[in-house]
């Protein structure tokens, strides 16, 4: 009785892939039926800021929360509430924000192809803000709550179910799986950057505390960037000088803390038949219809 309790209370790996099946279509269902409703009701269309929440409330959120509860496991353990130290809350966050301009770099060749091959270049997913008001509803909507509800589903349950594959398998599954799950190909490479070095930061911390500080730190500084980008930079010796500026500073001091966070008593476990692993995250049933309809929705969008 003990043995099918301690596996019933158990995140797999097997669950935690039908539950990102399950959170991915979600994403693309739950806006299209709030949509037909708010069409019955109002005349414009529904706002962003709305459709975000919706998505991270019902499609991650919610399917996170249900999955640990019937899985009948423990939250804090799941979830690695383990508190931070303030050095290392601080590192997270300078990790983040130094982030964000290296994985723009690394989405650059991705989006030159994208445009080679369809001869445009893809909108941002969301509209640079052009005041205060604007900017401060992004750092709660944009910035915040995908930084709570993401972390949730992916460094606490995702990264749970893939630690026993050793430290190097777990961190690239987990940046694979975050890169899938955002469903944007022309960031794939950024996002595969951003989900690695999250769960990197949640290993060294033992602490998804750290994954969301760094996660926010992410969002707000790109939303931060694009807003002075849009509305101040040109009166700072140009809008080119003023983002390669940022660009390269943020890249040499990403690189300068990096090894800050790591901490030598955290064991890593070694990860075995690394190559063979990778392989099957991907070459599963759920994962293959992840895959499907990812391809699928950039065919349409392309």
């Amino acid at each position: 009785m003990n043995t099918i309790e301690r596996q019933y209370n158990k995140i797999t790996l097997k669950g935690a892939r039908w539950l990102l099946l399950f959170v991915f279509y979600l994403q693309f269902l739950i806006p299209v039926l709030l949509e037909a409703k708010w069409s019955k009701y109002m005349q414009e269309p529904v706002p962003d800021y709305l459709v975000m929440l919706v998505i991270q409330l019902f499609a991650v959120f919610v399917p996170s929360i249900v999955f640990i509860y019937l899985n009948g496991a423990d939250y804090g353990e799941t979830l690695k509430l383990s508190r931070l130290t303030l050095p290392q809350g601080i590192m997270c966050a300078i990790l983040g924000i130094t982030a964000q301009s290296l994985a723009s770099v690394l989405n650059v060749p991705v989006l030159f192809y994208i445009q080679q091959k369809s001869g445009m270049l893809p909108g941002a997913a969301v509209t640079a803000p052009v005041n205060i008001t604007q900017l401060l509803w992004g750092f709660l909507f944009v910035a915040l709550l995908p930084a709570i509800f993401e972390e949730l589903l992916m460094r606490g349950i995702v990264l749970s179910a893939t630690q026993e594959n050793g430290y190097r398998a777990s961190l690239i599954i987990g940046g694979l799986y975050f890169a899938l799950i955002h469903n944007q190909a022309e960031s794939i490479v950024g996002h595969f950057f951003l989900g690695f070095l999250l769960c990197y930061i949640v290993w060294m911390t033992q602490s998804i505390w750290g994954g969301v500080i760094a996660h926010f730190s992410f969002n707000a500084f790109g939303m931060t960037l694009d807003y002075i980008i849009k509305t101040k930079s040109e009166h700072w010796l140009g809008v080119d000088f003023f983002h390669h500026t940022v660009t390269v500073v943020s890249i040499i001091l990403f690189f300068l803390f990096w090894g800050t966070i790591n901490r030598k008593r955290i064991r890593r476990y070694k990860s075995r038949h690394l190559v063979r692993q990778l392989i099957f995250s991907v070459f599963n049933f759920p994962m293959i219809l992840v895959v499907l309809g990812y391809i699928m929705f950039q065919l349409i969008r392309y």
